[in-house]
């Protein structure tokens, strides 16, 4: 579904705004309500699951933190572009990709892991990029503000919080609603994948190919090794569940971080490369 996206970009059955909108439609319209209907049929047991949330969280903020230093002093970055280095290495793409692919390849039992990873990896990770770009855009009120207004914006993380209430809350869909949500859900993974490689198509790659490379390195490589290895030596989870990390582990870079990027004002366009480099080679 994503060469099929980039083919119809290539031969011209689709130009960039109507990739655009078909992003945005998977976004804002299909993707949240796909997640809100997983997320609600799952269990308080599955949202308290603290095994799961501290191995997963312990790999991605470790992967954040090391990367994030590393690459300050190797590529000689400032402050704001080694935290938006780290963000690119940490930060998979659950939205066009996480989610449709891990329904598809282990069901709808791959929505509550997923729900989970989401919500932790989007507060987590935006969180430790305000920290680090401090003193880069504008200091810590300028830096936080940003971050909390991404993070009420974020639909799919509305649509989480949304599906965790109501899982919590015992009820059930019923009816009309649960007919059109179903219905949106249905339309979610196939317009987010071809939407995704109708968008990808044609991006310049930057020059900076070390960094580029040491990215999608660490995104594609070091990432769902260090999940793998911390759920497989730590066993007790179940094997959907750790299916689920690794393939999201496995994910290229997420699009939200070159919108990061671009609002912080620095590495904008080696992320958009790092994105486009990371997609193709995953």
């Amino acid at each position: 579904l994503i060469f099929l996206g980039m083919f119809a970009r290539a031969i011209g059955f689709i130009r960039e705004d109507g990739a655009l909108n078909l992003s945005k439609f998977a976004f804002f319209v299909a993707l949240p309500p796909m997640m809100f209907m997983n997320v609600a049929a799952g269990t308080p047991e599955d949202i308290l699951n603290w095994g799961f949330f501290w191995r997963y969280e312990l790999a991605t903020i470790t992967l954040f933190i090391v990367t994030a230093l590393l690459a300050r002093s190797a590529f000689c970055l400032t402050r704001l572009e080694s935290g938006i280095f780290g963000l690119n290495a940490a930060y998979p793409n659950y939205g066009y990709m996480g989610v449709p692919l891990a329904i598809m390849a282990f069901g709808d039992a791959a929505a509550m892991p997923l729900a989970l990873m989401l919500f932790a990896d989007t507060v987590i990770l935006l969180m430790l990029t305000a920290a680090f770009v401090v003193g880069g855009a504008g200091g810590l009120v300028t830096a936080l503000r940003r971050t909390v207004l991404t993070l009420i914006k974020n639909p799919l993380l509305i649509s989480v919080v949304a599906g965790l209430a109501f899982a919590a809350s015992g009820l059930t869909l019923s009816g009309p609603i649960d007919t059109i949500i179903t219905m949106l859900a249905g339309a979610a993974a196939p317009v987010a994948l071809f939407a995704l490689g109708a968008t990808v198509y044609g991006q310049p790659l930057a020059k900076a190919v070390p960094e580029i490379a040491s990215i999608s390195a660490a995104r594609l490589l070091l990432h769902p090794a260090m999940v793998a290895a911390l759920f497989l030596l730590l066993p007790g989870q179940d094997i959907i569940w750790v299916q689920t990390a690794i393939l999201a582990a496995s994910l290229p870079i997420a699009a939200n971080v070159f919108v990061l990027a671009s609002h912080y004002g620095g590495y904008a366009g080696r992320t958009a490369s790092a994105i486009l480099a990371s997609t193709i080679l995953a």
